[in-house]
């Protein structure tokens, strides 16, 4: 590398031997781009938020809480009022997301003021089954959701 020298002596040039250490910069630069990645705003965005409301709830009520549940197994869904039990079973051999839908709309029709749902899941549900079953209840007015296990029949 060489630089020129403007002065009383021109056309002289005065070499300047350096050399430039690239490792540190790179370093620096890998550590912002991982940096980056980990608090990016795309993370948040397949979040979904479920609350505990089952086992461990510390709040005493005088009043009693209807009890809404829907149970996912293999066979379908079962959706749970207080001691009353109804079967939406699977159609075509694939779980009936629009029926169980409906039948929540109609649920919530009947009780406006309730906002939470227990979903109790059996061992061997897959979580993509789960997730459009929250969604179903979402949509049908029940936005405070709880996943719980379900550890036997209901």
């Amino acid at each position: 590398m060489s630089v020129s020298v403007d002065g009383p002596k021109r056309g002289r040039r005065k070499e300047v031997n350096g050399e430039l250490l690239l490792v540190p910069y790179i370093d620096l630069l890998t550590c912002m781009v991982a940096f980056l990645l980990i608090t990016a705003v795309w993370t948040q965005l397949a979040r979904l938020e479920v609350q505990q409301r089952g086992q461990g709830e510390s709040g005493l009520t005088d009043t009693p809480q209807t009890r809404m549940e829907v149970l996912v197994h293999d066979n379908g869904f079962v959706l749970v009022v207080d001691q009353n039990q109804q079967p939406v079973p699977r159609a075509g051999g694939d779980y009936d997301y629009q029926a169980l839908a409906g039948e929540l709309k109609k649920l919530k029709a009947s009780h406006q003021d309730k906002t939470d749902l227990r979903i109790l899941s059996e061992d061997g549900i897959k979580f993509d089954i789960l997730v459009k079953t929250m969604d179903a209840a979402m949509s049908a007015g029940f936005p405070d959701l709880s996943l719980l296990d379900a550890g036997g029949p209901t």
